[in-house]
């Protein structure tokens, strides 16, 4: 038995395990599914290669520290093969009218001012406050409680500039920001497929990582991330079993000494690390465990609310060369949950030539999905028939509004697949079908979990569930924070490897 057992096989469990078996410290992952990756997933499907997770990888930036990190547990081997980049991360067609988020912020800029010259002095300031937030870094060398002065006030200058701005805006929304412009095309840019109640720093931070080199997709899509991370952890002697569902922890003496498994067997670790969604984790050691900044951010969805998506899968009879990789347009409202869209977001997958048989192409459509809605979702799902109707509606919906808007395509669209926020719940164990952790609002301060469960010295939490808002970055961080904790409180390294 190797002397830590990780709990779930995601991009948390992988990077702990990886950071663990650098340090001589002996592993093995124990993953309820058949393959790992977690939410960073991705199926066959009719012959189409279905990614439900990434649509861009933050820390592709040699500036920023993250970047290391996917170096060190295997993602980017080869900057130049391994990430695809972008002239600009989203188009915008309001009426025919068409904007983006370029990377080169100054023809961002000049398109904008002529688009709604009405808007210019609001305009300039976005720009500028994009800049601004290029400043930002997610800490990914240490966990806060172990960064001494001089490493925080490094980290502090690091951001300076970005500081005032932050102070400024933290307590508006999207939505609220948006409505500072006339313009409907900007307002689409502030809040495009993430729910409104975020707050406007979250849009500050993902244009500024973008337009900086920070966000782009990985070459292969989730396999890609997961893929190399399996096989660097492989490859370090890890161990990974799978199809092994966690039940229950016994506890004693304030440390885990056998984690029970759905198939009947168990295990007697030494140390624990349990990667998996929060809700998940909490059914294995008690609910007794969690505190109550925790709790809190459960039980109250107005400060911490969550969300989900419905993604529709369509093959196209044809490349589809010809559209944009990301898009949003509007179009005739349409229904879903007794709520109106008024907008299509498509994800073309056109630059990842194995995803669609050749002279062929697949594209993805989001639709947000509120928490408040998840229990339609999994009250429908009681009634497999009235379930599956439903998904193929609102597939029909979305296929006219597509074939309007894109008339080349017309008679060559066909659904190839449909998951609900009951699909992320039921096959990933997702609290409400969230495929992220807590949204960050103006209403609370940002969550950040240290990890560590009062009550049992032997486990550390990982996932990104630990801050907010979660994602592919926070993951990762966690999983290697959960390893430098563990070897912090037990000295079970001599040196963490930070050099590698």
């Amino acid at each position: 038995m190797a002397k830590l057992a990780i709990i779930g096989g995601g991009i948390s469990g992988l990077a702990a395990g990886i950071y663990a078996q650098l340090n001589g410290i002996e592993s093995e992952i124990f993953e309820s599914h058949t393959v790992v990756g977690g939410q960073c997933t991705s199926w066959k499907r009719k012959g189409y290669h279905i990614d439900n997770c990434v649509h861009w990888m933050t820390g592709t930036s040699p500036k920023k520290e993250i970047y290391k990190v996917w170096q060190e547990v295997g993602v980017i081997q080869d900057p130049n093969k391994d990430i695809i980049r972008h002239d600009y991360f989203l188009q915008v067609d309001i009426d025919g009218v068409k904007a983006h988020v370029w990377r080169d912020l100054e023809k961002m800029r000049q398109e904008l001012l002529s688009i709604a010259p009405e808007d210019t002095k609001e305009i300039n300031i976005f720009i500028k406050l994009i800049k601004k937030f290029q400043a930002i870094e997610l800490p990914s060398k240490l966990p806060q409680e172990q960064m001494g002065f001089g490493q925080n006030m490094k980290l502090l200058f690091k951001m300076m500039k970005a500081i005032p701005a932050f102070a400024k805006y933290k307590k508006l929304t999207l939505e609220e920001y948006a409505q500072r412009f006339k313009s409907p095309i900007i307002h689409q840019i502030i809040y495009n497929y993430v729910p409104k109640q975020f707050y406007v720093i979250s849009a500050f931070y993902m244009y500024a990582m973008f337009s900086m080199g920070n966000a782009d997709l990985p070459f292969g899509g989730s396999d890609a991330i997961t893929d190399r991370m399996r096989d660097k952890y492989l490859s370090l002697g890890g161990k990974i079993s799978a199809k092994k569902k966690a039940l229950n922890a016994e506890i004693n003496d304030k440390k885990i000494t056998k984690i029970n498994f759905a198939d009947g067997t168990s295990i007697e670790p030494e140390y624990v690390i349990i990667a998996t969604d929060l809700k998940v984790a909490f059914n294995i050691i008690g609910h007794n465990y969690m505190d109550d900044n925790l709790k809190k951010a459960f039980n109250n969805t107005t400060t911490h609310p969550v969300f989900s998506n419905i993604t529709i899968y369509f093959a196209v009879d044809c490349p589809t060369n010809d559209i944009p990789t990301m898009e949003i347009f509007n179009c005739e409202p349409y229904t879903i949950v007794g709520r109106e869209h008024k907008v299509v977001i498509v994800n073309n997958y056109a630059d990842q030539p194995n995803f669609a048989p050749e002279g062929k192409g697949i594209i993805q459509i989001l639709m947000v999905q509120h928490d408040d809605e998840y229990q339609y979702w999994e009250d429908l799902y009681n009634d497999p028939e009235a379930y599956k109707a439903e998904k193929l509606r609102i597939a029909s919906e979305i296929q006219q509004r597509l074939e309007k808007h894109y008339p080349q395509y017309q008679g060559k669209l066909s659904l190839v697949e449909i998951c609900t926020p009951k699909s992320f719940n039921r096959y990933l164990g997702s609290y409400k079908g969230s495929y992220m952790g807590f949204i960050q609002t103006p209403y609370a301060p940002k969550l950040v979990h240290h990890g560590n469960v009062d009550g049992i010295d032997n486990l550390c939490l990982a996932g990104q569930w630990l801050q907010t808002p979660g994602g592919l970055p926070n993951a990762l961080v966690t999983g290697k924070f959960a390893v430098q904790r563990l070897i912090k409180r037990f000295n079970l390294a001599d040196h963490f490897r930070q050099n590698l």
